[in-house]
């Protein structure tokens, strides 16, 4: 008899163990991201850029440095954001070389001149990496400067701005 009992017993403790095992409560929690913070980055490769020594091409004299800088470029604002490019005239003293006979080109475009001082030109836009916006790219700029030979000897600087514009 003490069998049967102990069976029975080991019967009806089983399930309440069970019972007893499960949560009592249970609670759901929801995650919220109030703030996701803007990231607007622009970074270059090199502080400065030397076009070398000239070199001839059929005839013309050219300064020229292939993939010169790379422009590294990051948003993720919904707003149409650009990166743009401006620059001053060359300048040696007194004397200036018209930026807009610099040309610029990006590694898989062709060469076009530098605007105007006080001008700018877009290098890339939100719109041209849709729908993968907020992601990081890069572009390699080459620079060319053809002597024309109105020019007088010296060394010339101008600064060149890049700038990541957010409206």
């Amino acid at each position: 008899m003490d069998k049967r009992w102990w069976r029975w017993g080991m019967i009806l403790i089983l399930p309440a163990f069970f019972l007893a095992a499960q949560p009592t409560k249970m609670a759901d929690c929801v995650l919220e991201l109030y703030i996701i913070p803007e990231r607007i980055e622009l970074a270059l490769s090199v502080p400065a850029v030397d076009l070398g020594e000239p070199r001839r091409v059929n005839g013309r004299l050219y300064y020229e440095r292939i993939n010169a800088v790379q422009v590294d470029y990051r948003c993720n604002i919904q707003d149409d954001w650009e990166v743009r490019i401006s620059a001053d005239d060359l300048r040696d003293g007194n004397r200036t070389i018209p930026i807009a006979r610099l040309q610029w080109r990006t590694e898989d475009g062709t060469y076009q001149n530098m605007p105007a001082s006080g001008r700018y030109v877009v290098l890339a836009r939100k719109r041209d990496h849709q729908p993968r916006t907020g992601l990081r790219y890069s572009k390699k700029i080459s620079y060319r400067l053809e002597l024309r030979g109105d020019e007088w000897g010296g060394t010339y600087t101008a600064p060149i701005t890049y700038t990541l514009f957010v409206p």
